[in-house]
């Protein structure tokens, strides 16, 4: 019996490892051709001048490089284990996410009908799958369980329609969606039960080739990337949640997507103040006020301190998720708040 228990460890070393090589050398494989693929699809990032100051044309195949490891994981799952439903509605909304993002990179959807359909995939995944609703919120500082009750469907749809639409106003410069992907990977893998772990090494080694081609500006991760990578890891963390509620509390799981939600509503917040559409564009987002404060490499640090550490470091102490989520929030406003001294020169300057 034990040398069985030790081959069967074994194997799904091996195994695991096999997978993880296999995802990194397919999104090698995407990364280092990523401008022939982008041309053969159309989905080209161009600098405007404007709101894009990119240097050059750019490919937008950072999606595929991720998403397509990530996809083929999901489906082996569904294959390999006994979570067949769980795993292939994941896949199949992960992949009609991606569909979606790479027309959206091509033809530029307007964003209430992007928000729509994103709105019925999710519906149609808590539909199939019960196991993927909040049915429940458990609070680290309450003593007895919320429940949602006839409210479960729709709040968790639109939690997971939300963290799209936040991680998607984020991803604004290189870095930043895969960066804050790599934390939620790895806070996953904490409190994840041990049939989906593979799946998230998977990611995150896709993860980490593209984060390599991405910085250098040879790729950007295009809306394909952006709305597969967190519809996703939205049901992934939904599904994680309901199966550790007792060790994984609510409150340190919105600590996890704190920031970048926190950031979405402002901003959106501030385009309706207005007068404008919330789906507006503009270079009002927190990554843009570090972009014009700092050189990008210590704005991007910033960025992913602030909202990716304070999840991490309350994953190992869940009972401090609260105070942890009263410093994040604390020390954005004062990056809001603090003068632009650019901003500031130039006013006394027309002075």
């Amino acid at each position: 019996m034990k040398e069985e228990a030790i081959s069967g460890v074994l194997s799904s070393a091996v195994t695991g490892l096999l997978a993880v090589a296999g995802a990194a050398a397919i999104s090698l494989l995407i990364c280092v051709y990523a401008r022939p693929i982008s041309i053969a699809l159309g989905i080209l990032d161009a600098p405007d001048g404007r709101r894009k100051i990119h240097p050059t044309i750019t490919p937008l195949a950072g999606g595929l490089a991720i998403g397509l490891p990530t996809l083929l994981a999901l489906f082996y799952s569904a294959w390999a284990t006994d979570f067949l439903p769980l795993y292939l509605v994941i896949a199949i909304a992960g992949l009609a996410s991606l569909l979606l993002g790479l027309l959206d990179d091509r033809a530029h959807i307007r964003p209430i009908y992007r928000l729509a359909l994103s709105l019925l995939l999710a519906l149609a995944a808590l539909e199939i799958v019960p196991a993927l609703l909040l049915s429940f919120l458990h609070f680290s500082f309450l003593g007895q369980v919320v429940f949602l009750e006839q409210f479960a469907l729709i709040f968790t749809a639109v939690c997971i329609v939300g963290l799209q639409n936040a991680i998607n106003m984020a991803d604004g410069k290189n870095g930043i969606v895969i960066g804050l992907c790599l934390f939620w990977s790895l806070e996953l893998l904490l409190f994840a039960p041990d049939h989906m772990r593979p799946v998230l090494l998977v990611v995150g080694a896709a993860l980490l080739v593209t984060l390599a081609f991405n910085l250098r500006g040879r790729l950007f991760l295009g809306d394909s990337g952006s709305y597969a990578l967190s519809f996703i890891i939205a049901l992934l963390t939904v599904y994680v949640y309901d199966t550790a509620f007792t060790t994984l509390p609510a409150d340190l799981v919105a600590l996890w997507f704190l920031i970048p939600v926190i950031d979405c509503l402002r901003v959106m917040a501030l385009r309706a103040f207005r007068g404008h559409s919330p789906f507006d564009s503009d270079r009002s987002h927190l990554h843009h006020m570090l972009y014009h404060r700092m050189p990008w490499r210590w704005g991007l640090l910033v960025y992913l301190g602030l909202a990716g550490m304070p999840g991490l470091l309350a994953s190992f102490a869940p009972d401090t998720a609260l105070a942890w989520g009263i410093a994040a929030l604390c020390c954005y406003s004062v990056i809001i708040a603090w003068p632009d001294r650019r901003s500031q020169e130039a006013g006394g300057t027309a002075k």
